[in-house]
């Protein structure tokens, strides 16, 4: 029974934290995509939450989309989570798990995501 027990808590655990990576990555996502449509110095912050474990990259990839990707050690294994955005993509995310607020800028052709300097009070 205590078996049972401890495996329903693993599956919980990773599910939940599968949802994490998942809301964090459509935040970036949503929000570079709304920059990149209104143009060059559109702007928006956001708070994310970095998982224990996570480590997140934003690169271009071929034809001009943008990548945004999770990897997280899920029960002993890592698992990778995808996110592609409509603009090209530079920019890095804090690999320390955490509250973090996020700017998210339009540079022309490409979307910056990067740490915020100012604070999350008043964005969403």
């Amino acid at each position: 029974m205590l078996s049972m027990n401890q495996d329903n808590y693993r599956f919980f655990q990773t599910n939940v934290k599968a949802g994490n990576i998942r809301s964090t990555l459509n935040d970036l996502k949503n929000s570079a995509d709304f920059v990149y449509s209104q143009g060059s110095g559109a702007r928006s912050r956001l708070f994310v939450t970095i998982p224990a474990a996570a480590n997140f990259t934003i690169s271009t990839v071929e034809g001009g989309k943008g990548l945004i990707r999770a990897s997280i050690n899920m029960s002993g294994a890592y698992e990778v989570f995808d996110v592609y955005t409509e603009a090209n993509l530079t920019g890095s995310l804090p690999q320390a798990a955490g509250g973090y607020c996020v700017d998210v800028i339009c540079q022309g052709e490409v979307v910056s995501i990067t740490r915020s300097e100012g604070s999350c009070s008043g964005y969403k």
